[in-house]
């Protein structure tokens, strides 16, 4: 057998697996966070989203997101994504998320 057909022959063989199909392959997903309060406070909780370590809101805060701020959003579990972006790499919750996955 030749390169190309080499080639052709893997080809065949990768669709047929689903190697090629859009279904396996990994789709970029984008967030901005929005509808935040305006002012920050700490204490209160308000001005900002709480990244965490865990999807939970009992879970250790790892980072803070502003009204605005894009994030890569990996996975989702019930109402959390989980988000990256700058070094801050954990979990937001979706209330406060816009993005183009379509959930």
């Amino acid at each position: 057998m030749d390169r190309r057909s080499a080639l052709i022959a893997f080809a065949g063989a990768a669709l047929a697996f689903g190697l090629g199909s859009g279904s396996a392959a990994a789709q970029y997903c984008e967030g901005t966070v929005h509808g935040l309060s305006g002012r920050y406070n700490l204490a209160k909780g308000t001005g900002f989203l709480a990244v965490r370590a865990r999807p939970s809101s009992s879970a250790r805060m790892v980072g803070q997101l502003f009204n605005g701020d894009t994030v890569e959003i990996f996975d989702r579990r019930g109402n959390w994504y989980r988000v990256a972006m700058g070094g801050i790499d954990g979990w937001a919750h979706a209330r406060w998320m816009r993005n183009s996955c379509g959930y």
